[in-house]
């Protein structure tokens, strides 16, 4: 693999960069509050900006590690920051890349997590060299599947119980896409 950690990505219509703790307010404010958005992840929505500050603290500590992949996505016209999309899992003998996402409700269903998740899973297969990129969601959180699906990653199967989240143990679904599946789709 070519490890290239958290570099720059653009888009149509987004930004994937590296994050700040300055960023600690519009990530309190756009997303890590809202008890609706983190209803269906390993973390509960952050009761103060401090939770936010100290989330950006330890994720900015590593990236300095050329294996640390953590953007935080703004959309390019304004410049706010909407979510993350960040690597949470790798299994460096297999090149497989779990990629999370978190957004702000204010900017779900315009297809935006589908645009960085297909940039990240550009820049992971065509960049670093990925074996395969997947990731996972609560059953219970179609919305989210279907953000996999249209950036091209295929349904695996659901590991039963294998989660938990601010409701409790859970499913996990799995979606991924092999390193050959996406050079079949590039255009030639």
């Amino acid at each position: 693999m070519n490890h290239l950690g958290t570099i720059t990505l653009a888009t149509d219509r987004l930004v994937l960069r590296r994050l700040s703790v300055d960023d600690a307010q519009e990530m309190y404010d756009n997303w890590a509050s809202d008890p609706q958005v983190t209803r269906h992840l390993g973390w509960l929505a952050h009761p103060d900006v401090d939770e936010s500050r100290s989330v950006l603290t330890d994720w900015t500590s590593h990236y300095l590690e050329p294996d640390w992949y953590a953007w935080g996505v703004t959309l390019r016209d304004s410049g706010v920051l909407i979510g993350t999309i960040n690597v949470v899992a790798l299994v460096r003998a297999a090149a497989l890349f779990q990629i999370g996402y978190c957004y702000g409700r204010q900017w779900w269903g315009q297809g935006l997590a589908t645009e960085a998740l297909r940039a990240v899973t550009d820049f992971l297969i065509g960049q670093v060299g990925a074996h395969k990129v997947e990731s996972v969601h609560d059953p219970r959180n179609p919305a989210s599947g279907r953000v996999m699906t249209k950036a091209g990653l295929r349904q695996e199967g659901i590991r039963r119980q294998a989660h938990h989240s601010s409701l409790g143990i859970c499913d996990s679904c799995y979606h991924g896409i092999l390193a050959t599946e996406w050079r079949a789709a590039q255009p030639d």
